[in-house]
């Protein structure tokens, strides 16, 4: 399972060479679900593949696979739902080790492993560094090398653009962004347990996304709609607003998005209340199924906060929901008090489960990507009683 330590007074584990350090807790949860050392050593990659959801308000399937393959991609649809399309992750390949060296801050850093360029904002130092020369993106405080390419600057780094041309890079993912689909508004790239939460909801009637920003949920379950239904979109964040509106003028969709803490809905929206066939809560969480990770850290005090916080959101729900309306409590992270915790306190308060049939189970499901190969993520289906 790896070595322990102290550290701070939380303890942490320290698989392989140290990219993990999760509180005793966590680690606890985890292990009674799941091979930690697999587990750990999964979260260091994408994933079997990467998937795009079509906009079928726009177009067809058969376009989007069209497209990919005349770009040279092999697509697949493994997915029992007809707007899914992935493609398969290739690797791990080796990347080169250069004396000409940048560092990548985290984000980038797991950017750059599938596949990515490296952009100026991500760029923490440079060693080295000649313009048109080869050098080695190294991910920060594991310095682990994650791609190779070529310069593009030397002396100073530049404040904005692409500072680093990747050739080779830990793993080969599709690059969807950069599809004229994407461009023309046809696809979302989107994880397949992300679709199979939307799709277990089954959206009718008046549809409120308490979470939605950056918008997958909400823009899902809006063209499932097909007309026939509402959509409105809470999320309190105003810069991940601004993205979603970016993404749903992209998308050509139409639904009303408003800027307001979820928590408060049933005091600041009372109209609402008791209107809702279907409520979305997919709130702040740990992330711990978030992949691929260069390095994570999570102390149990960040996975308790979180459940608290969860906790309103569903209390709201609850509020909100018809007599008979369904909700679909999902997060991307694999701890039980995260979800299964949550899922017991919602049935205490009067929700039942529902079982609706996932690629991976019946829900309420967790899905890992050890075991799954995707990644981590859970769904369950509750009914207002």
């Amino acid at each position: 399972m790896g070595n322990y330590s102290r550290t701070e007074g939380v303890r942490t584990a320290y698989p392989a060479d140290g990219r993990f350090s999760y509180g005793k807790r966590i680690l606890e949860e985890l292990g009674e679900q799941f091979d930690l050392p697999e587990l750990f050593e999964a979260l260091r990659t994408p994933g079997k593949r990467l998937c795009a959801r079509v906009n079928l308000l726009r177009g067809s399937p058969e376009e989007v696979l069209e497209e990919l393959e005349r770009t040279g991609y092999e697509p697949e649809t493994p997915y029992p739902y007809e707007e899914l399309v992935c493609v398969r992750v290739e690797g791990p390949f080796e990347v080169p080790l250069t004396d000409a060296v940048v560092v990548a801050d985290k984000r980038a850093a797991e950017s750059v492993l599938m596949g990515a360029d490296l952009y100026a904002p991500g760029l923490l130092e440079a060693k080295g560094v000649k313009a048109g020369e080869p050098v080695t993106v190294l991910a920060e405080k594991t310095l682990e090398p994650v791609g190779f390419g070529r310069a593009l600057f030397e002396g100073e780094p530049p404040r904005r653009g692409k500072v680093v041309e990747t050739v080779v890079t830990k793993f080969k993912a599709p690059k969807f962004r950069e599809l004229k689909s994407f461009e023309k508004g046809l696809i979302y790239p989107q994880s397949a347990p992300a679709v199979a939460a939307v799709r277990a909801l089954e959206p009718e009637g008046l549809v409120v996304d308490m979470n939605a920003a950056p918008g997958g949920k909400a823009f899902h379950a809006y063209e499932l709609l097909r007309g026939k239904g509402k959509v409105i979109a809470f999320d309190i964040s105003k810069k991940r607003i601004s993205k979603m509106m970016e993404e749903m003028r992209r998308l050509g969709h139409s639904f009303e998005v408003v800027r307001a803490d979820s928590r408060y809905l049933d005091l600041d929206f009372p109209h609402l209340v008791g209107k809702a066939d279907r409520v979305i809560v997919d709130p702040p969480c740990t992330a711990i199924g978030v992949i691929p990770k260069v390095w994570d850290v999570k102390k149990d005090e960040d996975m308790i906060n979180a459940f608290e916080y969860q906790k309103q959101f569903v209390k709201v729900a609850y509020k909100l929901l018809k007599k008979g309306g369904l909700m679909l409590y999902s997060t991307c992270t694999l701890t039980k008090t995260e979800n299964e915790r949550v899922v017991e306190f919602a049935e205490e308060m009067g929700f039942e489960v529902v079982e609706k049939d996932t690629p991976w189970g019946k829900t309420p499901v967790k899905v890992s990507p050890s075991v799954h190969g995707e990644p981590g993520f859970f769904i369950a289906i509750l009914k207002k009683k």
